[in-house]
């Protein structure tokens, strides 16, 4: 019998096609390229996917923004906001080498890019340290700096005026990929989407010129991209070796925002940069630790303690939606962070496509969403709801192994490539989870060891570990690679609407990144390396598709995608924001986000 609460029997609602009236997606580009994340956090604001634009202008969707939102001069200053951080789940302060969603998260507050999303709904790009661009043709583009943007007044950058060298120094480092000493450094994560520059050179003192290899029809969107923040030669001259001991005083950007104190428990704190190009509307921002502890939150958010709170028991919206009832807004919401595992394919044990493959079929998806989710959440395979457009059906991916509504077959079938890859001899299987993970979804780890070991046989043990263990047994190939190992949880934010260039960076085996999975696929390899060469929209739809068909084929091809949470985020009547989108927006909340302090809400808030 049909859960008439359970998403994926549930298209007409939240449809994969189409999230209210979105239908496609056009003139979008570069994603983050980690396979690692922290889940969304509650100041997160998600939402919709944007819908169809043409060419390479933008028009308005049928995907709303929250509410209309008002201009800049309507727009009230006042108010620090008090939000919700994930605990101990950071990498380094170095943003081109992080991989991790709060580092994201921070640096869209303090860190201005070249270019950022203005609009993910609208499809729209705007300037951020650049304030235009032009191109003189296709293998050039050449951008003009503001000349009112300064950075913050923390040594040894010290306030200065930012320049066109600023932003050359970013690119050049990033397309080299190598730290001060010229070593090759595996963590620059996004080298790769920097590799069709040639040169970057000032022309003057707030002229860059950028000419290319051959045309890249991704690089505004790389450089609005939620990890390609702008740092301060100088600070990372001075910051590169001990960014990964992070302090507060590592953070020196030109956004809205300057980080005055941060611990790795997530409390931490930032003011107004007084300096900044534009208008900031809120005085400040703190960030307080209770991820995990739902109840927490739920008691500072009754309370007005925080502004916003996305909890995870449908009674509770439930009884907080009647109780506050035309006090606060709820907002329905995709997941920024899909939830998978990966494995190193390149190698024994996991070479063998029985063995990933009965893996692959032995999770059960709809008992998690089910379960975990209470029937909030999409199935996903590598495009998830949040990139739909560029994906296939719901109704086409349930006909792949995996994804099969005949749970029976799928164990069946899982049972049988198992044995037929000599699975029963490899003994206990490591499953890490990430420990933010199961302090949210407690009993989750067990939930789906159990799955394993029913289906499969052989004892699956959940080991608990913190997101950096996992992320170096990544970067070293130690899931698989002779070790029985795999792990599941969050994996990074999807921060683009378009899936072309991470399904190029990721899974074509001339890039960097595939190296972590191995599982080459020559299909894939040649539709990937088409398609990031492709100027038509359509085109790059069609061929993102296709490669979709083939890593499910291949049972991921390293990484086992299933399903994408859908929330809701209640905040308070006077919290206002521009658009509720599954993307990292942090980069908008000076400019962006406000509170009217008219609203009757605000009365009887902490201050």
């Amino acid at each position: 019998m049909a859960n008439p609460d359970n998403y994926w029997l549930q298209r007409s609602r939240l449809s994969r096609r189409r999230m209210m009236g979105g239908t496609a997606v056009a003139g979008l580009g570069a994603a983050s390229l980690a396979l690692v994340g922290c889940g969304d956090d509650d100041d997160d604001d998600g939402g919709t996917t944007p819908a169809a634009t043409s060419g390479s202008s933008s028009s308005p969707t049928a995907a709303a923004s929250a509410a209309a939102s008002p201009s800049a001069a309507a727009k009230q200053k006042g108010g620090t906001a008090h939000l919700v951080s994930a605990n101990n789940t950071w990498d380094t302060f170095d943003v081109d080498r992080s991989r991790f969603s709060p580092v994201a998260w921070l640096m869209g507050m303090t860190n201005l890019g070249v270019t950022q999303w203005k609009s993910f709904t609208d499809s729209k790009i705007e300037g951020g340290i650049a304030e235009s661009w032009e191109t003189p043709d296709k293998s050039t583009y050449v951008f003009k700096v503001r000349q009112n943007v300064f950075w913050h007044n923390k040594p040894p950058v010290n306030g200065r005026q930012a320049v066109a060298d600023d932003i050359v120094q970013f690119i050049m480092r990033n397309k080299a990929g190598k730290t001060l000493d010229g070593t090759d450094d595996p963590n620059f994560y996004r080298k790769s989407a920097f590799q069709n520059v040639d040169k970057a050179e000032a022309v003057d003192k707030f002229t860059v010129k950028v000419t290319f290899t051959k045309p890249d029809p991704f690089f505004l969107t790389t450089l609005a991209g939620s990890y390609a923040k702008v740092q301060a030669p100088e600070a990372v001259k001075q910051f590169e070796k001990d960014y990964s001991n992070m302090k507060a005083d590592q953070v020196i950007g030109t956004g809205a925002f300057v980080l005055k104190e941060w611990s790795a428990e997530g409390k931490s704190s930032w003011v107004r940069h007084d300096k900044f190009h534009d208008q900031v509307n809120w005085d400040g921002v703190n960030w307080v630790p209770l991820f995990t502890d739902q109840a927490a939150q739920q008691a500072a958010f009754e309370q007005k303690q925080i502004d916003v709170f996305a909890p995870t028991q449908n009674a509770v919206i439930a009884d907080l939606v009647k109780r506050f009832e035309g006090k606060i807004t709820e907002v329905k919401v995709f997941s920024g962070n899909p939830q998978a595992g990966t494995y190193y394919g390149g190698a024994k044990p996991w070479n063998d496509p029985n063995l990933i493959g009965a893996i692959f079929r032995a999770f059960d998806r709809r008992a998690l969403i089910n379960s975990l989710l209470q029937g909030k959440a999409a199935l996903s395979g590598n495009v998830p709801p949040t990139q739909a457009a560029f994906g296939i059906t719901e109704k086409e991916l349930i006909t792949f192994p995996g994804y099969l509504e005949d749970r029976a077959k799928e164990e069946a079938e899982a049972k049988k490539m198992w044995d037929a890859g000599g699975g029963p001899a490899l003994g206990e299987v490591i499953v890490d989870i990430p420990d933010i993970w199961e302090g949210l979804y407690s009993g989750g780890s067990a939930l789906i060891t159990n799955q394993l070991k029913k289906v499969l046989g052989n004892t699956f043990t959940a080991k608990i570990e913190p997101y950096s263990t996992i992320t170096g047994k990544l970067v070293k190939q130690q899931y698989g690679n002779g070790s029985n190992n795999i792990w599941w949880g969050w994996i990074t934010e999807i921060s683009d609407p378009e899936p072309t260039l991470l399904n190029f960076l990721q899974y074509n085996s001339a890039q960097p990144q595939w190296k972590q999975f191995g599982v080459k696929i020559d299909k894939v390899d040649t539709l990937t390396a088409a398609s990031v060469a492709e100027f038509d929209i359509a085109k790059r739809q069609e061929t993102a598709k296709e490669v979709e068909r083939e890593l499910l084929k291949a049972y991921g091809a390293g990484v086992h995608y299933s399903l994408v949470g859908v929330g809701s985020t209640l905040s308070w009547n006077y919290y206002k924001r521009p658009e509720a989108v599954p993307f990292v927006q942090q980069h908008q909340y000076g400019q962006q986000f406000w509170f009217d302090q008219k609203d009757p809400t605000w009365a009887g808030r902490q201050a």
